[in-house]
C-alpha cells in the first residue's frame, strides 16, 4: 500500500513504522526507530512548516496533545516537494494508536481546499450577530444565513420570494425608499440603509443593511448580496442620548454661570444662554465651529476688555496661552467696570470647558474691604498715638502726686496731727502707683503695636530670672495665704532675652495667678526644656479658672472675664495681652490652659534658638516651696 503507517502506544512510543512513512514525510530514519517518541517526528514536520499551509496553523503543543486523544482525527498538511498529505489518527484497542499518512491527488487537494474555504466562510458568517442575505434581479430574497432566524426569530423560508420593498414598513429617512430604489436601479453598492421591517406580530425593531450587486460570467446583473444587523438598541440609545443632551442643554441655559465647551481643535461645540448674553455684541458669529481665538479677537476688536485697549494683541496672546495651558482662574475686566472670573478646565479627551462667573460685586466688596481696612489701620494708629501722647502727659503729674503723697504719708517734714491724713496720703500714693502702672502698660502696648519696641537682649539664667521676680509678689501671696512652689529642672541652659521684658511677663502672670486664686491656694512655677528643644516656663494656679471659650477674650487688650471673684480685684485686662505681645516679640508663644474651678496654667515658650546650648537634660527637678 502507498500508505505511511506508524503504531504508537499511549505514551507516544513508536511500536512499529513502515518505510513509506519516512518517504511520505521525508523524515530522518532515526526519528522512526522503535521506542522513539513520535512527538519528535511531529515536531520535525511542524518546524519545517508542514502544518501552516492549508490548516489553521495549530501550535506544536496542540499537535502533541492530540496524540493522546482517543478519537478519530484527520487533517491535511503540506508535505515535501509541494505535495499535499492527509494524516489520520485512529485509536486501536485500549492503549495504541494507528497513524496513517497518504498523498492527496491534485483533484482531491482542490476539493479539500474548496471544502475548507466553504467551511471557513460558513464559520465567519455564523460567528457574529450580523447575517448575510442574497436577492435576485427583481429584489426578491433567495437566501439568508442561519443568523437571520437566530437574531430576529423570523423563519427565513417565509421571506424567500418576497420583494425587499414589500417587507419594509418604515424608512429611517423621509426619502429613503426613493433614494434606495434609484441606487439599486443604477446597480450601485449601498451602505447603512436603515429601515423597520414588517413582522406578523408587529414587533418594532430597526435593521441596517449594506449590499453590492453581483453579475454572471457574461456580465448580466443577477441580484444583490449583502449583510444586515439589528440596531434597535443603538437607535434607542441614540434617542435617549439625544433626549439627555437636550435636557442638559436646557439645564445649562437656565444656569447663571456662563459655560462653553470647546473641542481638541479649540472649536466651539456648545455654549449656554449666559455665554451668548455675555458676548451679545458678537452674537452673530457665535456658532459651533468658531475658535476660541476668533471669539477673543472679536471682543478685543470692539474694545470690550479694559486691559486690552492699549495692547490688544498682547492681551489676546495672553488669553490664548491661558486657554492652552490653564493654571487657575483669571480675573478679567470688561468695559463698564464689569469683572468676570474665567476658568478653563482641560478634559482627558483634549476638550476644554470654559466657565465664567460675574464677580463685579465681589470685586467691589474687596475694594470696600480694603478701604475699611485702611481706615481701621489709620484709626488704630491714631488711637495708639493718642494713648502714647496722653500717657506721657499723665505721667508727669502722676509722678508728682506719687512723690508728694509719699512725703506726706511718711511725715518727712513733721507730724500731720490727725492720723487720718497719713492714711489718706498712703491711699493717694497707692492709687497713683496703680494708675501709673496702667499708663506704663498702655505705653508698652502702644509701642509694641507700632513696632517701636526693640528688645535689649542679654544672656541670663532662668533660675536667676525667677529668683528676681518672686520677691516682688511674695507679700501679696502671703497675705492671701497662697503657697508658691518652684519646680525647675536642673542644669537648664542660659537664654538670650530682654531681661526687663521677661520679668514684666512673669510678674504679670504671677500677679494674675495670685489675684484669681482663693485663700489657701497654690501656685507652681516650673521651668524645663520641652522635647522640641524649646525653653518652657510655666505658672500654674488652683484658682477660679476660665471656660475654654473665654481664653481668647482674656488674651485681648482690655479683655476681662465676667466673674464675681475677678471683679473683687482691680485691673484693666492688659496683663495677659501685654504678656502675649512681649512673648511673641521674642519669637515665642504664650499658651493658656484653663478649666473653671480647677485652675489655669500659662506657659511661656521661648524658641530653641534663644538657648545658649542644647546639652542639657529635659527631666524636671524636685519641687521646692518658696
Amino acid at each position: 500500500m502507498d500508505l505511511g503507517l506508524a503504531l504508537i502506544d499511549d505514551e507516544r512510543r513508536i511500536l512499529w513504522a513502515d518505510a513509506e512513512l519516512g518517504r511520505c514525510l521525508a523524515l530522518p530514519p532515526e526519528l522512526l526507530e522503535i521506542g522513539r517518541d513520535f512527538a519528535e517526528a511531529v515536531t520535525f514536520c511542524h518546524a519545517r512548516g508542514d502544518y501552516t499551509a492549508t490548516d489553521a496553523s495549530p501550535s506544536i503543543a496542540e499537535l502533541i496533545a492530540e496524540l493522546s486523544i482517543r478519537q478519530d482525527l484527520c487533517r491535511e498538511i503540506a508535505g515535501p516537494e509541494g505535495r499535499q498529505v492527509q494524516c489520520r489518527q485512529l485509536p486501536i484497542g485500549e492503549d495504541n494508536f494507528l497513524h496513517i499518512y497518504r498523498d492527496v491527488p491534485n483533484a482531491d487537494a482542490a476539493a479539500v481546499a474548496l471544502r475548507e474555504s466553504e467551511r471557513r466562510l460558513h464559520d465567519f458568517a455564523e460567528a457574529g450577530a450580523d447575517w448575510f442575505w442574497e436577492m435576485d434581479e427583481n429584489y426578491n430574497y433567495t437566501w439568508f444565513s442561519d443568523n437571520f432566524e437566530r437574531s430576529l426569530g423570523i423563519k427565513a423560508g417565509a421571506r424567500y420570494g418576497q420583494s425587499r420593498f414589500d417587507l419594509i414598513a418604515e424608512w429611517a429617512d423621509e426619502d429613503g425608499e426613493a433614494r434606495h430604489r434609484q441606487c439599486l436601479e443604477q446597480r450601485k453598492p449601498f451602505r447603512n440603509i436603515i429601515s423597520r421591517p414588517k413582522t406578523e406580530d408587529d414587533r418594532q425593531f430597526w435593521l441596517r443593511a449594506s449590499g453590492a450587486p453581483f453579475f454572471d460570467t457574461e456580465g448580466n446583473f443577477r441580484g444583490y448580496r449583502g449583510v444586515s444587523s439589528d440596531i434597535t438598541e443603538d437607535i434607542a440609545f441614540r434617542e435617549r442620548t439625544k433626549s439627555d443632551a437636550e435636557r442638559i442643554a436646557t439645564t445649562m441655559d437656565g444656569m447663571n454661570e456662563t459655560m462653553a465647551l470647546f473641542d481638541d481643535q479649540n472649536q466651539l461645540i456648545f455654549c449656554n444662554q449666559a455665554f451668548r448674553e455675555l458676548n451679545h455684541q458678537i452674537i452673530d458669529i457665535i456658532a459651533p465651529g468658531i475658535t476660541f481665538e476668533e471669539l477673543v479677537r472679536a471682543n478685543a476688536d470692539l474694545g470690550r476688555f479694559a486691559d486690552g485697549k492699549d495692547q490688544a494683541e498682547a492681551f489676546v496672546q495672553q488669553r490664548l496661552r491661558q486657554f492652552q495651558q490653564p493654571d487657575g482662574p483669571v480675573d478679567i475686566e470688561f468695559e463698564g467696570e464689569i469683572w468676570v472670573r474665567s476658568n478653563i478646565q482641560l478634559l482627558e479627551n483634549g476638550e476644554r470647558v470654559l466657565t465664567v462667573v460675574d464677580i463685579t460685586g465681589l470685586r467691589q466688596a474687596e475694594t470696600d474691604l480694603r478701604t475699611a481696612k485702611d481706615l481701621a489701620e489709620q484709626a488704630n494708629r491714631a488711637k495708639s498715638m493718642f494713648l502714647a501722647n496722653m500717657s506721657h502727659e499723665l505721667r508727669t503729674p502722676l509722678n508728682a502726686i506719687s512723690g508728694f503723697s509719699e512725703i506726706i504719708g511718711q511725715e518727712l517734714f513733721g507730724p500731720l496731727g490727725d492720723p487720718r491724713y497719713t492714711e489718706y496720703a498712703q491711699d493717694i500714693h497707692a492709687s497713683g502707683g496703680h494708675l501709673l502702672a496702667i499708663i506704663n502698660d498702655i505705653l508698652d502696648l502702644s509701642r509694641i503695636e507700632e513696632g517701636q519696641d526693640e528688645l535689649e537682649n542679654s544672656e541670663n539664667a532662668v533660675g536667676d530670672i525667677l529668683a528676681a521676680c518672686l520677691p516682688l509678689v511674695r507679700e501679696r501671696a502671703a497675705a492671701a495665704q497662697i503657697r508658691i512652689d518652684l519646680n525647675i529642672a536642673e542644669d537648664l541652659p542660659r537664654v538670650i532675652i530682654d531681661l526687663r521684658r521677661i520679668k514684666q511677663i512673669l510678674i504679670n502672670l504671677l500677679s494674675n495667678a495670685i489675684k484669681f486664686t482663693e485663700l489657701g491656694g497654690r501656685i507652681t512655677v516650673g521651668a524645663a526644656v520641652d522635647p522640641d528643644g524649646n525653653m518652657e516656663i510655666s505658672v500654674k494656679d488652683t484658682g477660679i479658672g476660665m471656660r475654654p471659650e473665654d481664653i481668647s477674650k482674656a488674651m485681648e487688650p482690655f479683655g476681662q472675664i465676667d466673674s464675681s471673684l475677678a471683679r473683687r480685684y482691680e485691673g484693666t485686662g492688659l496683663g495677659l495681652s501685654l504678656a502675649k505681645q512681649l512673648t511673641e516679640a521674642h519669637g515665642g508663644r504664650l499658651l493658656v490652659d484653663s478649666q473653671p474651678d480647677i485652675g489655669t496654667t500659662v506657659r511661656l515658650v521661648l524658641p530653641s534658638e534663644r538657648l545658649v546650648t542644647n546639652n542639657f537634660p529635659t527631666a524636671e527637678g524636685p519641687a521646692e516651696e518658696y
